[in-house]
Protein backbone atom coordinates (compact mmCIF):
# COMPACT_ATOMS: atom_id res chain seq x y z
CA UNK A 1 0.00 0.00 0.00
CA UNK A 2 1.51 3.68 -0.66
CA UNK A 3 2.62 5.37 2.15
CA UNK A 4 0.83 8.58 0.90
CA UNK A 5 -2.43 7.04 0.70
CA UNK A 6 -1.73 5.72 4.18
CA UNK A 7 -0.31 9.07 5.45
CA UNK A 8 -3.41 10.84 3.89
CA UNK A 9 -5.55 9.19 6.44
CA UNK A 10 -3.24 8.91 8.83
CA UNK A 11 -1.16 11.42 11.34
CA UNK A 12 1.90 11.34 9.75
CA UNK A 13 4.46 8.51 10.15
CA UNK A 14 2.19 6.60 12.82
CA UNK A 15 0.43 3.35 11.14
CA UNK A 16 1.71 0.35 12.25
CA UNK A 17 1.26 -2.63 10.44
CA UNK A 18 -0.07 -6.21 11.44
CA UNK A 19 0.34 -9.61 9.75
CA UNK A 20 2.42 -7.62 6.75
CA UNK A 21 3.79 -10.63 6.15
CA UNK A 22 0.79 -12.86 5.34
CA UNK A 23 0.15 -14.93 1.92
CA UNK A 24 -2.51 -17.62 0.25
CA UNK A 25 -1.98 -20.76 0.84
CA UNK A 26 -2.24 -20.63 -2.87
CA UNK A 27 0.52 -17.64 -3.80
CA UNK A 28 2.78 -18.19 -6.32
CA UNK A 29 6.36 -17.94 -5.22
CA UNK A 30 7.52 -14.54 -5.10
CA UNK A 31 4.12 -13.04 -4.81
CA UNK A 32 3.92 -9.87 -2.71
CA UNK A 33 3.66 -9.90 0.86
CA UNK A 34 0.26 -8.75 2.24
CA UNK A 35 -2.48 -10.55 0.04
CA UNK A 36 -3.70 -7.60 -1.44
CA UNK A 37 -4.42 -5.87 1.63
CA UNK A 38 -2.76 -3.53 4.49
CA UNK A 39 -3.96 -3.91 7.98
CA UNK A 40 -2.64 -1.90 10.91
CA UNK A 41 -3.68 0.66 13.48
CA UNK A 42 -2.52 4.14 13.45
CA UNK A 43 -3.45 7.58 14.94
CA UNK A 44 -6.07 9.84 13.42
CA UNK A 45 -6.49 13.47 15.33
CA UNK A 46 -4.21 11.84 18.05
CA UNK A 47 -6.33 8.37 18.66
CA UNK A 48 -6.07 5.09 18.09
CA UNK A 49 -7.89 3.78 14.56
CA UNK A 50 -7.08 0.12 13.21
CA UNK A 51 -8.18 -0.33 9.25
CA UNK A 52 -7.63 -2.79 6.54
CA UNK A 53 -7.16 -0.94 3.18
CA UNK A 54 -7.77 -3.19 0.05
CA UNK A 55 -4.55 -2.36 -2.41
CA UNK A 56 -6.26 -2.83 -5.92
CA UNK A 57 -2.67 -3.24 -7.76
CA UNK A 58 -2.06 -6.25 -5.58
CA UNK A 59 -3.94 -9.01 -7.24
CA UNK A 60 -6.73 -6.48 -8.22
CA UNK A 61 -7.20 -6.19 -3.96
CA UNK A 62 -9.50 -9.76 -4.81
CA UNK A 63 -10.58 -11.82 -1.80
CA UNK A 64 -9.14 -15.03 -0.74
CA UNK A 65 -8.78 -16.80 2.21
CA UNK A 66 -5.62 -15.38 3.46
CA UNK A 67 -6.90 -11.43 2.71
CA UNK A 68 -10.36 -12.16 4.53
CA UNK A 69 -8.66 -13.68 7.45
CA UNK A 70 -6.26 -10.91 7.45
CA UNK A 71 -9.55 -8.19 7.89
CA UNK A 72 -11.51 -10.18 10.21
CA UNK A 73 -8.74 -10.17 12.48
CA UNK A 74 -8.13 -6.50 12.46
CA UNK A 75 -11.99 -6.13 12.81
CA UNK A 76 -11.26 -8.42 16.02
CA UNK A 77 -7.86 -6.18 17.45
CA UNK A 78 -10.62 -2.72 17.25
CA UNK A 79 -13.03 -4.43 19.05
CA UNK A 80 -10.65 -5.54 22.02
CA UNK A 81 -8.71 -2.24 21.81
CA UNK A 82 -11.62 -1.14 21.74
CA UNK A 83 -11.29 1.79 18.77
CA UNK A 84 -12.71 2.48 16.06
CA UNK A 85 -12.42 0.67 12.79
CA UNK A 86 -11.65 1.66 9.02
CA UNK A 87 -12.27 -0.60 5.69
CA UNK A 88 -10.98 0.99 2.80
CA UNK A 89 -12.57 -1.18 -0.09
CA UNK A 90 -11.23 -1.50 -3.51
CA UNK A 91 -11.53 -5.17 -4.80
CA UNK A 92 -12.09 -7.31 -7.99
CA UNK A 93 -14.01 -9.53 -6.00
CA UNK A 94 -13.89 -12.74 -5.00
CA UNK A 95 -10.42 -15.05 -6.07
CA UNK A 96 -12.69 -17.66 -7.63
CA UNK A 97 -9.61 -20.45 -8.09
CA UNK A 98 -9.63 -20.80 -4.02
CA UNK A 99 -13.76 -22.33 -4.22
CA UNK A 100 -15.92 -22.26 -1.55
CA UNK A 101 -12.65 -21.21 0.93
CA UNK A 102 -13.71 -17.80 -0.14
CA UNK A 103 -17.11 -17.65 1.06
CA UNK A 104 -15.62 -18.87 4.75
CA UNK A 105 -13.83 -15.65 4.29
CA UNK A 106 -16.06 -13.21 3.29
CA UNK A 107 -17.98 -15.13 6.28
CA UNK A 108 -15.44 -14.48 9.03
CA UNK A 109 -15.34 -10.67 8.18
CA UNK A 110 -18.99 -10.24 8.03
CA UNK A 111 -19.28 -12.35 12.02
CA UNK A 112 -16.35 -10.44 13.11
CA UNK A 113 -18.13 -6.86 11.45
CA UNK A 114 -21.56 -7.81 13.06
CA UNK A 115 -19.40 -8.26 16.58
CA UNK A 116 -18.44 -5.12 16.14
CA UNK A 117 -21.24 -2.92 15.60
CA UNK A 118 -22.93 -1.24 18.39
CA UNK A 119 -19.52 -1.88 20.20
CA UNK A 120 -16.97 0.69 18.20
CA UNK A 121 -17.60 2.97 15.41
CA UNK A 122 -17.42 0.73 11.93
CA UNK A 123 -16.71 3.13 8.62
CA UNK A 124 -16.63 1.94 5.24
CA UNK A 125 -14.58 4.15 2.43
CA UNK A 126 -15.94 3.02 -1.54
CA UNK A 127 -12.83 3.94 -2.87
CA UNK A 128 -13.07 1.59 -5.96
CA UNK A 129 -15.09 -1.32 -7.03
CA UNK A 130 -17.24 -2.32 -4.51
CA UNK A 131 -19.69 -5.41 -5.43
CA UNK A 132 -21.45 -8.27 -4.29
CA UNK A 133 -19.99 -9.34 -0.87
CA UNK A 134 -18.03 -6.20 -0.50
CA UNK A 135 -21.15 -4.40 -1.23
CA UNK A 136 -22.71 -6.36 1.60
CA UNK A 137 -20.04 -5.93 4.14
CA UNK A 138 -19.86 -1.49 3.23
CA UNK A 139 -23.66 -1.09 4.27
CA UNK A 140 -23.35 -2.91 7.10
CA UNK A 141 -20.44 -0.31 8.63
CA UNK A 142 -22.36 2.53 10.51
CA UNK A 143 -20.72 5.30 7.97
CA UNK A 144 -20.01 4.82 4.33
CA UNK A 145 -18.05 7.78 2.59
CA UNK A 146 -17.14 7.64 -1.59
CA UNK A 147 -15.60 9.80 -3.88
CA UNK A 148 -18.11 11.83 -6.22
CA UNK A 149 -15.74 9.85 -8.81
CA UNK A 150 -13.59 6.73 -9.68
CA UNK A 151 -15.44 4.12 -7.59
CA UNK A 152 -18.31 1.87 -8.40
CA UNK A 153 -20.90 1.03 -5.18
CA UNK A 154 -23.56 -1.86 -6.75
CA UNK A 155 -24.70 -5.06 -5.62
CA UNK A 156 -24.60 -6.11 -9.14
CA UNK A 157 -21.98 -4.94 -11.55
CA UNK A 158 -23.08 -2.68 -14.88
CA UNK A 159 -22.82 -6.20 -17.37
CA UNK A 160 -25.22 -7.97 -14.80
CA UNK A 161 -27.15 -5.22 -14.61
CA UNK A 162 -27.10 -4.63 -18.09
CA UNK A 163 -28.10 -7.95 -19.00
CA UNK A 164 -31.03 -8.49 -16.56
CA UNK A 165 -32.70 -4.86 -17.75
CA UNK A 166 -33.05 -3.30 -20.73
CA UNK A 167 -33.35 0.51 -19.19
CA UNK A 168 -29.94 2.32 -19.04
CA UNK A 169 -27.95 1.06 -15.92
CA UNK A 170 -25.08 3.44 -16.31
CA UNK A 171 -25.82 5.87 -13.33
CA UNK A 172 -26.00 2.55 -11.24
CA UNK A 173 -23.07 2.03 -8.97
CA UNK A 174 -22.41 6.00 -9.27
CA UNK A 175 -21.61 7.98 -5.89
CA UNK A 176 -25.00 10.23 -7.26
CA UNK A 177 -26.68 6.87 -6.99
CA UNK A 178 -25.78 5.44 -4.12
CA UNK A 179 -26.26 8.81 -1.88
CA UNK A 180 -29.93 9.58 -3.07
CA UNK A 181 -30.28 6.06 -2.82
CA UNK A 182 -29.22 6.77 1.15
CA UNK A 183 -26.08 4.67 1.04
CA UNK A 184 -24.01 6.74 1.74
CA UNK A 185 -22.99 9.78 4.22
CA UNK A 186 -20.86 11.14 2.39
CA UNK A 187 -19.43 11.98 -0.35
CA UNK A 188 -16.20 13.63 -1.02
CA UNK A 189 -14.15 15.26 -3.83
CA UNK A 190 -12.31 12.75 -4.33
CA UNK A 191 -9.84 10.23 -2.14
CA UNK A 192 -8.23 12.65 -0.22
CA UNK A 193 -11.17 15.00 0.53
CA UNK A 194 -13.18 11.67 1.99
CA UNK A 195 -10.26 11.16 4.20
CA UNK A 196 -10.72 14.62 5.42
CA UNK A 197 -14.52 13.97 5.98
CA UNK A 198 -13.49 10.48 7.82
CA UNK A 199 -11.01 12.16 9.87
CA UNK A 200 -13.60 14.79 10.84
CA UNK A 201 -16.55 12.38 11.28
CA UNK A 202 -14.47 10.38 13.65
CA UNK A 203 -13.70 13.52 15.82
CA UNK A 204 -17.52 13.59 16.93
CA UNK A 205 -17.45 10.17 18.36
CA UNK A 206 -16.45 8.22 20.88
CA UNK A 207 -13.96 5.80 20.38
CA UNK A 208 -16.24 2.31 22.19
CA UNK A 209 -19.77 2.49 23.44
CA UNK A 210 -18.42 2.71 27.06
CA UNK A 211 -16.65 5.82 26.79
CA UNK A 212 -17.71 9.44 25.75
CA UNK A 213 -17.11 11.47 22.91
CA UNK A 214 -14.12 13.43 23.50
CA UNK A 215 -14.90 17.58 24.41
CA UNK A 216 -12.81 20.09 22.29
CA UNK A 217 -12.47 23.58 22.89
CA UNK A 218 -14.31 25.77 19.60
CA UNK A 219 -13.66 28.97 21.51
CA UNK A 220 -17.25 29.87 21.08
CA UNK A 221 -19.51 31.56 23.11
CA UNK A 222 -21.82 29.21 25.47
CA UNK A 223 -24.15 32.18 26.02
CA UNK A 224 -24.05 33.55 22.27
CA UNK A 225 -27.90 34.48 21.50
CA UNK A 226 -28.76 33.30 17.56
CA UNK A 227 -30.94 35.47 15.37
CA UNK A 228 -34.80 35.20 14.47
CA UNK A 229 -34.24 36.84 11.33
CA UNK A 230 -36.10 34.30 8.57
CA UNK A 231 -37.05 31.47 10.57
CA UNK A 232 -40.89 32.29 11.14
CA UNK A 233 -43.16 29.45 11.68
CA UNK A 234 -44.82 29.91 8.47
CA UNK A 235 -41.48 30.56 6.34
CA UNK A 236 -40.27 27.97 4.00
CA UNK A 237 -36.40 28.44 5.49
CA UNK A 238 -33.22 26.39 5.14
CA UNK A 239 -32.90 25.04 8.60
CA UNK A 240 -29.18 24.27 7.99
CA UNK A 241 -29.15 27.84 8.42
CA UNK A 242 -30.21 27.54 12.09
CA UNK A 243 -28.48 24.88 12.94
CA UNK A 244 -25.14 26.65 11.49
CA UNK A 245 -25.93 28.92 14.47
CA UNK A 246 -26.84 27.22 17.03
CA UNK A 247 -23.76 25.03 16.47
CA UNK A 248 -19.95 26.19 17.79
CA UNK A 249 -18.96 27.90 14.83
CA UNK A 250 -17.67 25.45 11.90
CA UNK A 251 -18.62 22.30 13.73
CA UNK A 252 -22.14 21.37 11.82
CA UNK A 253 -21.15 18.42 9.84
CA UNK A 254 -24.22 17.02 7.97
CA UNK A 255 -24.97 13.18 6.90
CA UNK A 256 -26.60 12.19 3.93
CA UNK A 257 -27.35 15.32 2.40
CA UNK A 258 -28.35 13.93 -1.21
CA UNK A 259 -31.06 11.32 0.77
CA UNK A 260 -34.87 12.30 1.82
CA UNK A 261 -33.40 15.87 1.98
CA UNK A 262 -36.47 16.63 3.73
CA UNK A 263 -35.34 15.47 6.80
CA UNK A 264 -31.42 17.09 7.81
CA UNK A 265 -29.21 14.87 9.97
CA UNK A 266 -25.59 15.50 11.11
CA UNK A 267 -23.05 15.68 13.96
CA UNK A 268 -21.81 19.07 15.49
CA UNK A 269 -20.23 20.48 18.65
CA UNK A 270 -22.45 23.09 20.94
CA UNK A 271 -21.19 23.74 24.07
CA UNK A 272 -17.93 22.03 22.95
CA UNK A 273 -20.24 18.53 23.38
CA UNK A 274 -20.29 16.26 20.69
CA UNK A 275 -24.11 16.11 19.69
CA UNK A 276 -26.61 14.75 16.73
CA UNK A 277 -28.65 17.19 15.23
CA UNK A 278 -31.91 16.37 13.69
CA UNK A 279 -34.10 18.69 11.63
CA UNK A 280 -37.07 18.90 9.67
CA UNK A 281 -36.20 20.74 6.60
CA UNK A 282 -39.10 23.87 5.60
CA UNK A 283 -37.41 24.67 2.43
CA UNK A 284 -38.27 21.05 1.46
CA UNK A 285 -41.82 20.21 0.95
CA UNK A 286 -42.63 22.12 4.10
CA UNK A 287 -40.52 19.46 6.20
CA UNK A 288 -43.11 16.79 5.48
CA UNK A 289 -42.37 13.34 7.16
CA UNK A 290 -41.92 10.71 4.23
CA UNK A 291 -40.88 7.11 4.13
CA UNK A 292 -37.74 8.26 3.36
CA UNK A 293 -37.40 10.71 6.33
CA UNK A 294 -37.64 8.48 8.72
CA UNK A 295 -35.48 5.55 7.98
CA UNK A 296 -32.88 8.13 7.56
CA UNK A 297 -33.48 9.46 11.17
CA UNK A 298 -33.74 6.14 13.28
CA UNK A 299 -31.19 4.79 11.64
CA UNK A 300 -29.30 7.66 12.70
CA UNK A 301 -30.95 7.69 16.34
CA UNK A 302 -30.09 3.52 16.50
CA UNK A 303 -26.47 4.39 16.19
CA UNK A 304 -26.94 7.32 18.63
CA UNK A 305 -28.45 5.37 21.66
CA UNK A 306 -25.59 2.48 21.37
CA UNK A 307 -23.10 5.23 21.50
CA UNK A 308 -24.81 7.85 23.97
CA UNK A 309 -24.51 10.19 22.05
CA UNK A 310 -26.62 13.14 23.23
CA UNK A 311 -29.51 14.35 20.43
CA UNK A 312 -31.42 17.84 19.53
CA UNK A 313 -34.47 17.93 17.48
CA UNK A 314 -35.63 20.47 15.59
CA UNK A 315 -39.34 20.12 15.32
CA UNK A 316 -41.02 22.12 11.98
CA UNK A 317 -43.19 19.96 9.82
CA UNK A 318 -46.29 19.96 8.06
CA UNK A 319 -46.95 16.14 9.01
CA UNK A 320 -46.66 12.34 7.45
CA UNK A 321 -46.87 12.65 3.95
CA UNK A 322 -50.14 12.28 2.03
CA UNK A 323 -49.94 9.79 -0.86
CA UNK A 324 -51.06 6.04 -2.09
CA UNK A 325 -47.45 6.16 -2.95
CA UNK A 326 -45.83 6.55 -0.03
CA UNK A 327 -48.74 4.24 1.84
CA UNK A 328 -47.50 1.51 -0.77
CA UNK A 329 -44.00 2.41 1.62
CA UNK A 330 -45.12 1.28 4.24
CA UNK A 331 -45.44 4.74 5.97
CA UNK A 332 -47.20 3.73 8.87
CA UNK A 333 -44.43 0.88 9.56
CA UNK A 334 -41.57 3.02 9.30
CA UNK A 335 -43.02 6.01 11.29
CA UNK A 336 -43.62 3.32 13.87
CA UNK A 337 -39.68 3.08 13.61
CA UNK A 338 -39.12 6.56 13.88
CA UNK A 339 -41.38 7.14 16.69
CA UNK A 340 -39.66 3.85 19.02
CA UNK A 341 -36.48 5.34 17.98
CA UNK A 342 -37.08 8.10 20.06
CA UNK A 343 -39.18 6.64 23.04
CA UNK A 344 -37.03 3.30 23.44
CA UNK A 345 -33.51 5.05 23.30
CA UNK A 346 -31.57 6.42 26.60
CA UNK A 347 -29.55 8.85 25.09
CA UNK A 348 -30.50 12.36 26.19
CA UNK A 349 -33.13 14.14 23.90
CA UNK A 350 -33.96 17.79 23.86
CA UNK A 351 -36.75 18.87 21.48
CA UNK A 352 -36.86 22.27 20.18
CA UNK A 353 -40.49 22.75 18.67
CA UNK A 354 -39.80 25.91 16.25
CA UNK A 355 -42.49 26.01 14.23
CA UNK A 356 -45.48 23.48 13.33
CA UNK A 357 -45.94 20.33 15.34
CA UNK A 358 -49.28 18.32 14.24
CA UNK A 359 -50.96 15.22 15.11
CA UNK A 360 -48.99 11.80 14.69
CA UNK A 361 -45.79 13.87 13.68
CA UNK A 362 -45.75 15.90 16.71
CA UNK A 363 -45.47 12.42 18.30
CA UNK A 364 -43.21 11.21 16.25
CA UNK A 365 -40.27 13.85 16.20
CA UNK A 366 -39.28 13.44 19.89
CA UNK A 367 -42.32 14.52 21.51
CA UNK A 368 -42.31 14.79 25.54
CA UNK A 369 -44.98 11.87 25.49
CA UNK A 370 -42.12 9.70 23.36
CA UNK A 371 -39.08 9.91 24.73
CA UNK A 372 -37.71 13.64 25.08
CA UNK A 373 -35.82 14.25 28.21
CA UNK A 374 -36.75 18.44 27.55
CA UNK A 375 -38.69 19.97 25.30
CA UNK A 376 -39.00 23.92 24.69
CA UNK A 377 -41.20 25.84 22.02
CA UNK A 378 -40.55 28.85 20.36
CA UNK A 379 -42.82 31.00 21.39
CA UNK A 380 -44.44 31.65 17.57
CA UNK A 381 -44.65 28.16 17.38
CA UNK A 382 -47.79 25.93 16.51
CA UNK A 383 -48.69 22.72 18.21
CA UNK A 384 -51.86 21.03 17.93
CA UNK A 385 -53.54 17.54 17.42
CA UNK A 386 -54.53 18.77 13.41
CA UNK A 387 -53.66 21.74 11.56
CA UNK A 388 -55.71 24.82 12.71
CA UNK A 389 -57.59 24.91 9.22
CA UNK A 390 -58.97 21.30 10.02
CA UNK A 391 -59.22 22.05 13.62
CA UNK A 392 -61.13 25.34 12.59
CA UNK A 393 -63.51 23.07 10.53
CA UNK A 394 -64.43 20.65 12.82
CA UNK A 395 -64.60 23.33 16.14
CA UNK A 396 -66.27 25.71 14.29
CA UNK A 397 -67.85 24.62 11.44
CA UNK A 398 -71.59 25.48 12.14
CA UNK A 399 -70.55 29.51 12.49
CA UNK A 400 -68.55 29.23 9.12
CA UNK A 401 -71.19 27.09 7.22
CA UNK A 402 -74.39 30.10 8.71
CA UNK A 403 -71.81 33.32 8.39
CA UNK A 404 -72.96 36.16 5.41
CA UNK A 405 -69.14 35.70 4.36
CA UNK A 406 -68.26 31.98 4.96
CA UNK A 407 -64.28 32.92 3.38
CA UNK A 408 -63.72 35.18 6.15
CA UNK A 409 -65.50 33.47 8.57
CA UNK A 410 -63.22 30.35 7.65
CA UNK A 411 -59.65 32.75 7.84
CA UNK A 412 -60.95 34.29 11.61
CA UNK A 413 -61.89 30.35 12.88
CA UNK A 414 -58.47 28.97 11.82
CA UNK A 415 -56.83 32.21 13.55
CA UNK A 416 -59.15 31.33 16.74
CA UNK A 417 -58.67 28.02 16.81
CA UNK A 418 -54.97 28.67 16.78
CA UNK A 419 -55.15 31.22 19.44
CA UNK A 420 -57.26 28.95 21.65
CA UNK A 421 -55.83 25.11 20.82
CA UNK A 422 -52.36 25.31 18.93
CA UNK A 423 -50.63 27.79 21.17
CA UNK A 424 -46.75 26.92 22.88
CA UNK A 425 -48.49 28.35 26.25
CA UNK A 426 -51.52 26.13 25.64
CA UNK A 427 -49.72 23.31 25.22
CA UNK A 428 -47.44 24.19 28.35
CA UNK A 429 -50.17 24.38 30.44
CA UNK A 430 -50.48 20.50 29.59
CA UNK A 431 -47.01 19.60 30.61
CA UNK A 432 -46.30 18.70 26.98
CA UNK A 433 -43.52 21.82 26.79
CA UNK A 434 -41.18 22.53 29.45
CA UNK A 435 -40.78 26.27 28.27
CA UNK A 436 -41.75 29.10 26.45
CA UNK A 437 -37.85 30.41 24.99
CA UNK A 438 -37.09 33.25 22.75
CA UNK A 439 -35.17 31.95 19.71
CA UNK A 440 -32.64 33.82 20.21
CA UNK A 441 -32.04 31.93 23.57
CA UNK A 442 -32.08 28.70 21.85
CA UNK A 443 -28.80 27.69 22.00
CA UNK A 444 -28.00 28.53 25.22
CA UNK A 445 -30.94 26.19 26.55
CA UNK A 446 -29.71 23.62 24.64
CA UNK A 447 -25.92 23.68 26.10
CA UNK A 448 -27.60 23.76 29.60
CA UNK A 449 -29.57 20.66 28.77
CA UNK A 450 -26.54 18.94 27.54
CA UNK A 451 -24.47 19.63 30.72
CA UNK A 452 -27.26 18.88 32.78
CA UNK A 453 -26.67 15.49 31.24
CA UNK A 454 -23.27 15.00 31.17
Amino acid sequence: MNNDILNGFFDADTFVQTNSYILSPSADPGSPAGDGVTTGYGSVGGRAVFAAFQDESVLKGSVGTAHAHKIAACIDMAVKAGVPFVFLIDSAGARIGEGLDVLDGYGRIIKALSNALGIIPVFALVAGKCTGAAALIASMADFVIMPRDGAYFSFSGQDALQAASRADCKKIGSASCAAQAGMLSMVGTDLNDCFQKLRALIGYLPDNSDCEAPAAEAGDDYARQISAEGFGTFEPYDVKRLIEQIADEGTWTELSAEYAPNAVTGFAKIGDCSVCIVANQPSVRDGVLDQAACLKISGLLAFCDKFSIPVVTLTNTCGFAVSPEEEEKALPSVAALLTTSFSNSEMPKINIITGKAYGSAYLSMNAKQTGADLVYAWSGADISVITPEAGALLVYNEEIKTASDPVQARKEAIEKYRKDYATPVYAASRGFVDDIISPAETRARIISALYLFH
